[in-house]
């Protein structure tokens, strides 16, 4: 389909791998295709020999591997450069279906000519006003094109390795204070025994005071 020269179209992504590292790399193709737009002239006119200048809008749904795309370029050259970018079989679709699933994780970024006078917001592609602040713009379609899936990912596994560092200092400790309980034990202990020898000792001079308080030679010597 086309209008005034801006060409509607959608690219097949085959999603039979689904980790993250595919669909990070899904991800970077779509922030380098933005940059274009995003970028000052010099960064842009090195990004035009790696990517396909010329694209108004792209929606990319990772869970469908379907990518609307708009706008005056190639889709000939467009698709072979995102093959060789993610590693993927990528095929040439016509519009027949919108993606209108809100729970699906969307990508989209701008194009290298978005601002140019006559561009139309395509019904393949969410509408894009031009007066529109990158800082309004919600972080999912940023140019870090982090997903929230990854976010989280990133957030338990950190997670995971406090509660692992915790346990291993909660083990730590309770060893050192399982070695000074020990220790406190011989200590109490030692310091029984030497109460218990004391007593036997103290208990043994006694009866030897009064064994010698009843000896035979007591009688020789009449009281006074």
């Amino acid at each position: 389909m086309e209008m005034d020269g801006v060409k509607q179209f959608r690219l097949q992504i085959d999603m039979q791998c689904r980790c993250m590292g595919c669909i990070r790399k899904i991800e970077k193709a779509m922030g380098c295709i933005g940059s274009l737009f995003r970028s000052s002239w010099l960064e842009t006119f090195r990004l035009i020999f790696c990517c396909p200048e010329g694209v108004e809008t792209s929606v990319a749904d990772v869970d469908t591997g379907i990518v609307a795309v708009a706008g005056k370029v190639n889709p000939t050259m467009l698709c072979h450069w995102l093959k060789r970018r993610i590693r993927k079989d990528v095929k040439i679709v016509y519009p027949d279906q919108q993606v209108q699933n809100s729970k699906q994780k969307l990508i989209m970024v701008l194009g290298s000519s978005s601002n140019a006078k006559g561009a139309h917001n395509t019904p393949s592609a969410l509408p894009i006003q031009d007066h529109m602040s990158w800082d309004s713009v919600p972080p999912i379609v940023q140019s870090n094109h982090q997903s929230l899936p990854l976010i989280e990912q990133k957030i338990r596994e950190l997670e995971k390795v406090r509660d692992m560092l915790k346990i291993q200092n909660l083990e730590t400790e309770l060893g050192a204070v399982r070695c000074e309980l020990k220790q406190s034990r011989e200590a109490i202990n030692g310091s029984k025994k030497a109460v218990m020898d004391s007593a036997l000792n103290q208990l043994e001079a006694y009866h030897k005071l009064e064994a010698l308080s009843h000896s035979p030679y007591e009688s020789c010597y009449p009281s006074q």
